[in-house]
């Protein structure tokens, strides 16, 4: 199971997402041909390009690929600006939680 925690500012009314983490691996198929996974992996990697080389924000990438984990974190005074890029991220993860449940979960986490 893939588990992907979403960061929200409780300030924000939980509309500013400052930060997302993938950490498991989906079980949708073999390591290396899991589209499940690959489709999490693309769009954060997808969302930390856009936040760095795009909006430049000074986001913060760590992975480790035999957990595998997979964290991106921007500073939360920049959410609101980039809101756009990181709400598009939160819905298609929900979106593929949706369709496949068995394999990838949401938690949202709000923080203060």
């Amino acid at each position: 199971m893939t588990d992907v925690t979403l960061f929200w500012d409780k300030a924000g009314a939980g509309k500013n997402l400052f930060g997302v983490e993938s950490r498991g691996h989906s079980g949708g198929g073999r390591k290396g041909e899991d589209v499940v996974c690959a489709a999490v992996s693309a769009l954060i990697h997808s969302l930390f390009i856009g936040l760095r080389d795009v909006a430049e924000v000074p986001a913060e990438w760590d992975a480790d690929a035999s957990v595998p984990f997979i964290s991106v974190r921007w500073p939360r005074e920049t959410a609101a600006e980039v809101g756009l890029l990181t709400m598009t991220t939160a819905l298609s993860l929900k979106e593929i939680a949706s369709r496949y449940g068995g394999h990838v979960s949401i938690s949202e986490v709000y923080l203060s």
